[in-house]
């Protein structure tokens, strides 16, 4: 199998160091020839433009990792030159673009993926599974918390920026799109939100509450999901041993009121996959399946969706 890049920022050099370790990568592409130049000497692969790369018939997929502006129109000319694409998260900046993607996609018998790599971090997996499972009962409420201090893209909020991630893992534990929204956003150092806290309500009864910061002193990292019979939290940045814990505490109702049991956290044993690593595989597995079983473009759609329902709901 052969896997070209299009785009080689920081996040498109990571793509093509991985796939160049998987011994796949068949060439890098970039507007700027500097960049090409670079990251064809850094990874031993050819260094082409957008054009030449998707004529080649040998490529059999491509990574897109482009700003989210650009990614529709390169994503659409993949998938006419009959390429598999993997399009960096957001895929597009409005569902429609981003629904583009999924038909052109389905019409073409062509894989379409979106780069939501914490789909294929082992922690964020043993969380789904455990709640796929029903060991937490029906889930009651989700809250997941990413904040740190990054990059700051004046035009881009930090609810497109970072949110993403979160969504993308919340809505595969839910199983179901929000049915309602409420976003507030502060700006800090630009003149978008800086800060954003979302609230989301599901048809299930359930509630979610994501909370995302790139203007935090310190890095946290967190998803909570409390359940009927159980709850379960992912700490991102805890030790491996330690980032995945289920606490089957029991609460219930009596006639004199709420009564609760404390149980000491019981921690899941984690696989020590690397997300890049194993998103690229699931790319390349999908590729020979013909279908895609995690982060396909359809589900990048659904963020994107409720990204869009979102900002409507801004306070």
């Amino acid at each position: 199998m052969r896997i070209g890049t299009i785009g080689c920022g920081d996040w498109g050099k990571n793509h093509a160091r991985t796939l160049a370790g998987l011994g796949v990568l068949a060439a890098v592409a970039d507007a700027d020839p500097d960049k090409r130049a670079a990251a064809e000497a850094e990874f031993g692969a050819p260094g082409l433009t957008t054009e030449a790369l998707l004529a080649d018939p040998s490529v059999d997929g491509v990574v897109i990792a482009l700003p989210p502006t650009i990614n529709p129109d390169v994503a659409l000319s993949a998938l006419a030159a009959g390429k598999h694409v993997l399009v960096e998260k957001p895929m597009a900046m409005n569902s429609a673009r981003a629904e583009a993607i999924v038909t052109a996609a389905e019409a073409a018998n062509r894989v379409a993926m979106t780069g939501h790599v914490l789909r294929f971090h082992p922690g964020y997996r043993a969380l789904e599974d455990v709640v796929a499972s029903g060991a937490l009962g029906a889930v009651r409420y989700v809250h997941a918390t990413r904040l740190g201090l990054g990059k700051f893209f004046a035009n881009t909020d930090v609810m497109w920026d970072i949110a993403p991630h979160d969504l993308s893992i919340l809505l595969a534990i839910m199983g179901e799109a929000p049915q309602t929204t409420r976003l507030e956003g502060i700006a800090g150092v630009t003149d978008v939100p800086d800060f954003a806290h979302l609230h989301l309500g599901f048809g299930s009864g359930a509630k979610a509450h994501v909370f995302v910061s790139r203007l935090s002193p310190k890095r946290e990292r967190r998803v909570s999901v409390i359940g009927a019979a159980g709850m379960a939290v992912l700490e991102e940045l805890e030790a491996q041993d330690k980032k995945h814990a289920v606490y089957r505490h029991k609460v219930w109702r009596e006639d004199t009121g709420i009564r609760f049991e404390n149980a000491e956290p019981e921690y899941i044993s984690l696989g020590d996959a690397m997300p890049l690593t194993a998103e690229l595989e699931g790319f390349m597995d999908a590729i020979k399946a013909g279908h895609a079983v995690r982060a396909s473009a359809r589900e990048g759609l659904d963020v994107i969706r409720a990204l869009e329902m979102a900002a409507e709901g801004a306070a």
